[in-house]
């Protein structure tokens, strides 16, 4: 009997373990690829403010040819007189 309660008991586990593996999410999966960037106005440098990507695009409106805002993975400067690290951007958002 005492080993029948022991059997029942490691299956319980076994089940519990199986079930919790199978309903969480795989982080990979779930990562996207918005990065958090530093934004310059394109026409007159002014700094915008750290974002995602898709969040700055929304800003700029609809994707089209003309360039609305820089994206820079590093800023230097002090608050009021930021400066893009690098001379080129790393990623642009654009609008119509």
């Amino acid at each position: 009997m005492k080993s029948l309660k022991t059997a029942i008991a490691a299956l319980l586990i076994a089940g519990g373990t199986i079930a919790a593996f199978a309903f969480t999410t795989n982080q990979k999966e779930t990562k996207s690829n918005d990065t958090v960037l530093y934004w310059f106005d394109h026409n007159t440098g002014d700094y915008l403010g750290q974002r995602l990507d898709s969040d700055q695009q929304q800003d700029c409106g609809t994707p089209g040819s003309n360039i609305c805002a820089d994206g820079y993975n590093q800023i230097t400067g002090t608050p009021g007189n930021e400066e893009p690290v690098g001379s080129a951007p790393v990623a642009i958002t654009t609008r119509q």
